[in-house]
């Protein structure tokens, strides 16, 4: 899918008509706007349209329609709330419309929705639209399944649950990859000849009718219409159970994280002293950074004029000459037509050649070169008194070898001095999420007391299910000794025996495919993960991602690692269906605070590798500090501002980045 343009009507805080266009061509839109300004309700506008399912929050009780134009309306009119959304799908042009009129009364808490519309059309050769015959909700789940809607219409702020509803997520992926393909094809052959539905059970129950045999007064026919009900009764509780175990395992995992923050939050004062150590250790590297600096112009001096002689000297080998000849051509500005002059404009001036002032000691060591330096310059032939500095000239040029260690060194503590920089950083991050740690306890003890309950309801359902299932085995076990003593049809017999084997193949080749896919998922999940995070000790090669039921690894439930796992895991969805080169690998991704939980490095990673993947990339944000130096560049994106200056008029208009103050 790709989303052409936009067009709403009185939604929420959107005041008239607002129209958006979008580019499908990798480039980014950004749709800026500040905090209460409409940038979530934006977003679950796409949800209204394409599901008629939208969540403002449980805080949020403001109406669908927009106040302002409500209350500009009298008594007895009606407001209208619409949409409109253009987009393609496998070179067809769709248009979905959404009308609803809600009635205007005295109290607007009375207002009642008195009509409303949905449709969608199809683009056709002469550019005209016309309706769309079939069922809508379908068409648009099969585009874009409604189990993905929460991937590619994000929440960043709620990220957390992407690692949930583990259920959701394989039929989703199930349906992207066509791997639905053979679950209706196995579901519609059967795996159970007792289910009468089914293939298998069709020709088993032909199979039945074709004996005369019974037990207890029961035909075949009796015994598996009673297996079918137990089973489908078995099946409807096992069915439940599993429910109750992914919700006691979800509170689980949410109560194990509760535990890690209400810990944490005891070493707060851990966490201060450590950011204090690494800011000692920061001034530690500047003072040591200064001192290489001091090295480098204290070398310079105790070599300078040893290595000049060398150059000019006749006795001087080749190498000797190329390489004090490329040193001098690297500092060109000092060696440059060096006579006496110079040196004694240094003491002048009283400034180093690295920039520092001069020391006694500096000073000294000039004065001490001045003395030993001919009249005029080094053009002089002094074959007596390099003869005389040989052994000190060596020593100079032993000596020069330690410029490349200074340099090295002064590299090495700006890198470390930055990396502590940002390791402050994510701790005074880590501080902030600790000082809301308060209101976990009260969810604690609520989860505490649902765990209890579901736990008493789970094992109600195994009680019940070990009961049925002993009358189960006993039925099967005498509905089997009937087939074993009738007289079959031989025809029956092998279409069941063909079938059966039909339904091997095809669950081989299934779960072939779904593993191929599991492992182009994971690898590409893993491609972006690199390209995204900021964990550079991690080995990225020997995780694994993506987990046997196509939901994400669980490692962090919180902080920006966690946000770029839910990237990772959405950007590497689209890439792995391009990989597969699957038809529908064109879905765009929209996300509402997409840098909520994520530092400036991790944001302009996300943001420069998004276009790479996705053809179309929709960012709703009020943070453009943390992509700031990738804003510069035009070319890489399209701008939208939100204003809503009232909280109920709000208006979309094409922006200028410039105008927004950092």
């Amino acid at each position: 899918m790709v989303i052409n343009n936009i067009k709403l009507t009185n939604f929420r805080c959107y005041y008239g008509t607002n129209s958006m266009s979008f580019n499908a061509n990798g480039k980014i839109t950004l749709i800026y706007g500040d905090s209460g300004y409409g940038k979530s309700s934006l977003l679950q506008f796409f949800r209204w349209m394409f599901y008629n399912d939208y969540d403002f929050g449980k805080n949020d009780d403001k109406p669908l329609f927009n106040i302002a134009a409500y209350n500009e309306c009298a008594v007895g009119e009606t407001v209208e709330v619409s949409g409109q959304i253009d987009f393609e799908h496998l070179g067809i042009v769709y248009r979905l419309n959404k009308t609803q009129y809600w009635s205007v009364t005295l109290k607007m808490d009375n207002a009642s929705m008195k009509s409303w519309d949905w449709k969608l059309q199809i683009k056709g050769e002469d550019d005209s639209y016309h309706p769309f015959s079939g069922d809508i909700a379908n068409q648009i789940n099969a585009i874009l399944p409604k189990e993905l809607a929460k991937y590619f219409l994000l929440d960043g702020e709620r990220s957390r649950d992407i690692v949930l509803n583990s259920n959701e997520l394989r039929q989703a992926i199930h349906s992207l990859f066509g791997l639905d393909v053979y679950n209706e094809a196995l579901s519609h052959i059967g795996n159970n000849p007792n289910a009468k539905t089914t293939v298998l059970g069709h020709y088993a129950s032909l199979l039945a009718t074709n004996t005369t045999n019974s037990v207890g007064g029961r035909s075949i026919g009796d015994w598996q219409e009673d297996i079918q009900d137990l089973y489908e009764e078995i099946e409807i509780m096992k069915s439940k159970r599993k429910e109750l175990i992914d919700e006691i395992d979800q509170k689980n995992a949410r109560r194990d994280e509760i535990f890690k923050t209400l810990g944490a939050a005891a070493s707060k004062g851990n966490i201060e002293a450590l950011i204090k150590a690494k800011q000692q250790t920061i001034k530690e590297r500047e003072k040591q950074i200064v001192s290489l600096q001091h090295n480098i112009g204290n070398l310079f001096y105790r070599t300078y004029p040893y290595l000049f002689l060398a150059q000019i000297a006749s006795e001087s080998s080749a190498v000797l000459r190329k390489k004090n000849s490329e040193y001098v051509a690297s500092h060109q500005n000092i060696f440059e037509n060096l006579k006496k002059d110079l040196l004694k404009e240094i003491i002048a001036k009283d400034i180093c050649v690295c920039g520092r002032e001069l020391d006694d000691a500096t000073r000294a060591r000039i004065s001490g070169i001045i003395d030993i330096m001919p009249p005029g310059s080094y053009l002089y032939e002094f074959g007596q008194f390099v003869s005389k500095a040989k052994s000190r000239i060596r020593t100079a040029q032993t000596e020069t070898m330690q410029y490349e260690r200074y340099t090295s060194q002064i590299a090495q503590c700006e890198m470390e001095k930055g990396n502590l920089e940002d390791e402050i950083q994510e701790k005074l991050d880590e501080l902030k999420r600790l000082n809301d740690a308060k209101e976990l306890v009260e969810e604690l003890e609520a989860i505490k007391v649902e765990l209890a309950q579901l736990a008493k309801e789970k094992s109600g359902y195994e009680g019940r299910i070990a009961q049925k299932k002993q009358v189960y085995d006993m039925a099967e076990k005498k509905y089997r000794e009937l087939l074993r003593n009738s007289q079959v049809s031989i025809q029956y017999q092998e279409r069941l025996e063909f079938f059966t084997r039909v339904s091997q193949l095809l669950k081989e080749e299934k779960d072939q495919k779904e593993l191929q896919v599991k492992i182009t998922l994971n690898n590409c999940v893993r491609d972006i993960f690199k390209k995204l995070t900021t964990q550079t000790e991690l080995d990225a090669d020997k995780i694994q991602f993506i987990n046997d039921d196509f939901s994400l690894r669980t490692t962090y439930l919180t902080g920006g690692q966690l946000a770029v796992d839910v990237y990772s895991y959405v950007i590497g969805i689209i890439k792995a269906l391009q990989e597969c080169k699957m038809d529908n690998n064109e879905n765009p991704i929209i996300v509402d605070a997409p840098f909520a939980f994520t530092g400036n490095t991790q944001s302009e990673h996300i943001f420069k590798t998004l276009p790479t993947v996705s053809k179309q990339t929709i960012l709703l944000t009020l943070d453009l500090n943390k992509i700031r130096k990738l804003l510069g560049n035009t070319e890489l994106y399209d701008f939208y501002v939100i204003k809503n200056n009232t909280q109920e008029k709000a208006t979309i208009v094409r922006g200028d980045i410039n105008d927004i103050k950092f």
